[in-house]
C-alpha cells in the first residue's frame, strides 16, 4: 500500500456524437437613446436644514438644486418658493416662468440636476449667509408645446454659485448667481 490517494474518477466519455449545431447569429443592436424620464416624485425635504452652520447650509443648497427637476416636470412651485427666500432674484423667475410653462399647456421630461462638485467659498461668506460654488450636472430634459412642438436640451454642466441663508430657524436660498470659471474664455 502506498500513501498516495487515487485520482477522482472522471466523466465517462460520450459515446455518441453530438450534433453539430451552428453557432447563433449574431444581431446589431441599434443604438438607442437614453430614454427622458419624468420627474414626479419631490426630493426629501433634508432634517439638516434647521441645523446652523456649514451642515445645514449644505444641505440647503443640495435640496434646492434636486428641486430643479421636480418642478420643471410638476409644475409644482411650492417647494422651490419654500426653500428660498423671498428676495432671491433667480428663484422667483425659476418658479414664475415654470408656472407660466404649464399654464400654456407645455410640458416638460427629464431635466434632473446633480451636483458633481461644491465647495464653500470662505472669501464671501459670513456666519449667516454661505456662498457655495457648485458644479451642475443637468441630464437631457425634453420640453412640449402644446401645438405638438418638441424641444430636446442635451445633457450639460454649469458651474454657479449659490448662496444659502440663515433665517433664524433654518437655511434657505438667498441667491443664485454665474460665476467666472477660470480659464473660460466667455465675458
Amino acid at each position: 500500500c502506498t500513501s498516495e490517494t487515487a485520482p477522482a474518477p472522471t466523466a465517462p466519455a460520450a459515446t455518441a456524437a453530438t450534433p453539430a449545431t451552428s453557432p447563433p447569429a449574431p444581431t446589431s443592436a441599434a443604438p438607442t437613446e437614453p430614454s427622458i424620464e419624468k420627474i414626479t416624485t419631490p426630493p426629501a425635504v433634508p432634517i439638516d436644514l434647521k441645523t446652523p452652520g456649514k451642515v445645514g447650509s449644505k444641505a440647503a443648497v443640495e435640496y434646492f438644486v434636486a428641486l430643479y427637476g421636480y418642478t420643471l416636470n410638476t409644475g409644482d412651485t411650492s417647494l422651490l418658493r419654500a426653500a428660498s427666500t423671498e428676495t432671491c432674484e433667480f428663484c422667483e423667475t425659476y418658479a414664475a416662468g415654470t408656472e407660466s410653462f404649464h399654464a400654456s399647456g407645455s410640458t416638460a421630461v427629464g431635466g434632473d440636476v446633480t451636483i458633481e462638485f461644491m465647495k464653500l467659498h470662505d472669501q464671501e461668506s459670513t456666519e449667516n449667509r454661505h456662498v457655495w460654488i457648485v458644479e451642475l450636472a443637468f441630464s437631457p430634459r425634453r420640453a412640449t408645446a402644446p401645438g405638438g412642438e418638441v424641444q430636446e436640451d442635451p445633457a450639460q454642466t454649469e458651474t454657479t454659485a449659490i448662496m444659502a441663508v440663515w433665517t433664524g430657524d433654518a437655511w434657505k436660498i438667498g441667491k443664485h448667481f454665474a460665476v467666472k470659471v477660470e480659464g473660460d474664455p466667455t465675458p
